[in-house]
């Protein structure tokens, strides 16, 4: 890593990207490369993103990274991603009003190209979650729940559960962040 911070320090780097604005940009979570980028951007190609912008981004990573209920988020340029542990009830409920369920981890990549937020909903005392509601053309959802140890049976009401609200995700709020604020980030985020 000194190798690269050495080498985007050097005066025939970019006019306007100087030493601060490398370790500004770092400081804030992003990567050598992605910095080495905004930098040649900002030194003449239009179409990438202002350092303005990537500071924005950056704040949306931040803010994002202490609200969500999950873990691994990552903000790209189209797309959100995160992870978060998951247990999923399925089948019908046995003489003792149990259902069976799987645990594991659940992945969702969001693209952020036609992201509208559908829903925000607040914990109400004991009842309910904090949790946003989107939906986007690009959604991918991997599941790593242990289907492979389940009957075939399990496997198919498991995934009928799992498909049920294919074209949305839910989002966990940590507990003591306001939902609408996530909400607006989200809202920003769209394009």
């Amino acid at each position: 890593m000194p190798v690269v911070l050495l080498g985007m320090a050097s005066p025939g780097f970019a006019a306007d990207c100087g030493r601060e604005d490398i370790d500004h940009y770092l400081d804030r979570g992003f990567t050598p490369q992605q910095v080495l980028e905004l930098c040649r951007g900002q030194a003449g190609s239009s179409s990438a993103p202002t350092l303005e912008q990537a500071h924005v981004r950056g704040e949306h990573l931040r803010f994002l990274r202490d609200a969500v209920d999950g873990h691994d988020l990552s903000l790209g340029e189209d797309v959100l991603a995160f992870s978060r542990d998951l247990c999923v009830k399925y089948d019908r409920p046995n003489y003792a009003e149990q259902r069976k369920s799987a645990c594991g981890v659940a992945h969702y990549k969001i693209g952020l190209q036609g992201l509208k937020v559908l829903e925000a909903s607040r914990k109400v005392v004991f009842w309910g979650s904090n949790e946003v509601r989107v939906g986007s053309p690009l959604l991918e959802k991997d599941y790593q729940l242990g289907q492979d140890a389940l009957s075939e049976r399990d496997q198919r009401k498991l995934a009928e559960e799992l498909g049920k609200d294919a074209q949305a995700v839910l989002i966990p709020v940590r507990e003591g962040v306001a939902v609408d604020a996530v909400r607006a980030r989200l809202e920003e985020l769209a394009r």
